[in-house]
């Protein structure tokens, strides 16, 4: 069988690649050892004790920024869009692809800054236990003061900032909020404002998650601004690359791989169709439309 770009255009296989290679990125970037910066041992910013029992462990992260927007994407898909199957498969493919790069991208930047902005937690203290002759007001490496044995607790002390939980949080979640938010179109006047209250869901869970950093004193209120941050922008951008931001167009239903024949009549399930091999770029059809304007001018 020949080599079609247009499927592998269309299927967004490239970023299927992409999404490969920043995982194995990840893991070799996560591996790293961060920089150990200097510290008070009498620095109350970070002597807060230990919380051996998260609020939101990693697992249970993964459950509420990775597989609750896929369930929630999946039944979207399945229930409530499109009567054509090629339909629903288009978007499910689509959206799931870019709800997996986004966190991948977002994994790797978090990680990144982590080792290399190297600030202690707020648990700090608690994970190094210092020598008791250790001076107060004076700079300390953790190497010539700490008497843990748990290297790897006390390593993870120094990834601070930005906040893991955060910015995973408002990816996964933040993708969802775009996501209910084009494919119920709150923008537009004559859709109710309970539709915009229901894309803002993800949001308010993404920000709790955020939240209970500082309340396990894992993570000072900077981390957790700036990982949220990071995870919405992401999240953002990503989204931007398969669907419109704007409710008014089609494409804020349908990626821009598919194209809506007969208008945008939610009812008219069945108009919506797939792009064949020529109309991939959304632009080509305003380019056609200029054209035939300029025709009739003539």
């Amino acid at each position: 069988m020949p080599f079609d770009i247009t499927l592998y255009l269309k299927w967004r296989l490239a970023d299927v690649i992409a999404i490969v290679v920043l995982f194995v990125l990840n893991i070799f970037v996560a591996s790293f050892k961060p920089f150990e910066r200097q510290f008070f041992i009498n620095d109350l910013s970070i002597s807060h004790p230990f919380a051996e029992r998260e609020r939101v462990n990693s697992y249970e992260l993964l459950v509420f920024s990775t597989i609750v927007p896929f369930i929630v994407i999946l039944l979207y898909c399945i229930l409530f869009r499109f009567k054509r199957n090629e339909n629903r498969y288009y978007l499910l493919w689509i959206s799931m692809v870019g709800l997996v790069l986004s966190l991948n991208i977002t994994a790797l930047v978090t990680n990144y800054l982590k080792n290399w902005f190297g600030r202690p937690r707020p648990d700090f203290i608690s994970r190094c236990i210092p020598k008791d002759n250790t001076p107060n007001d004076v700079l300390v490496l953790a190497k010539d003061v700490c008497t843990t044995d748990n290297l790897d607790r006390l390593y993870d002390g120094f990834r601070s900032c930005p906040s893991g939980h955060s910015s995973e949080s408002f990816t996964g979640l933040g993708y969802l909020f775009y996501f209910l938010k084009g494919q119920l179109r709150v923008d537009l006047p004559q859709n109710g404002l309970y539709r915009k209250l229901i894309s803002f869901i993800p949001l308010m869970g993404a920000a709790l998650i955020a939240l209970s950093r500082t309340q396990d004193y894992r993570h000072h209120f900077t981390d957790v601004f700036l990982g949220s941050f990071i995870g919405l922008i992401i999240s953002r951008e990503v989204y931007k690359h398969y669907f419109s931001l704007e409710s008014e167009s089609k494409y804020s239903i349908l990626p821009y791989g598919a194209y809506c024949q007969d208008g945008f009549d939610e009812t008219e399930n069945e108009s919506y169709k797939l792009l064949d091999s020529n109309r991939l770029n959304p632009s080509s059809e305003a380019d056609a439309n200029q054209e035939t304007r300029a025709t009739s001018m003539v």
